[in-house]
């Protein structure tokens, strides 16, 4: 029962990896983005090399203000597949395992 228990803890934590760094990766692969077209704009001339550093500069800091809202609604999204999903909470596992050594210590017992 404990590896059973382990695994599923194993498989939470992995998907709630897998989901921060999908939120990252998204994240970096807009900012590589913005980068490569304000630098194709710098290249061709349409911007100067100072207007490209001042718009990437607006997305992070724009990015830094979101931070906050973007960790708190990954968090709820987490919770709320952790439910959808069904997964015990920490506390719950450990009343579990409380309850079963007691009864475990009891059956131990002469009687």
């Amino acid at each position: 029962m404990e590896n059973k228990e382990k695994n599923e803890e194993q498989e939470k934590d992995s998907l709630f990896q897998k989901l921060f760094y999908t939120g990252i990766g998204l994240t970096v692969t807009t900012k590589e983005k913005i980068e490569k077209k304000i630098n194709e704009l710098v290249e061709k001339n349409k911007i100067t090399a100072d207007e490209g550093k001042k718009i990437i500069d607006e997305f992070v800091k724009d990015f830094d203000k979101k931070k906050d809202q973007l960790e708190k609604d990954m968090k709820s999204f987490i919770k709320k597949t952790a439910e959808t999903l069904k997964f015990a909470k920490k506390k719950e596992v450990d009343d579990l395992n409380k309850r079963l050594e007691e009864i475990e210590s009891k059956m131990e017992k002469p009687q």
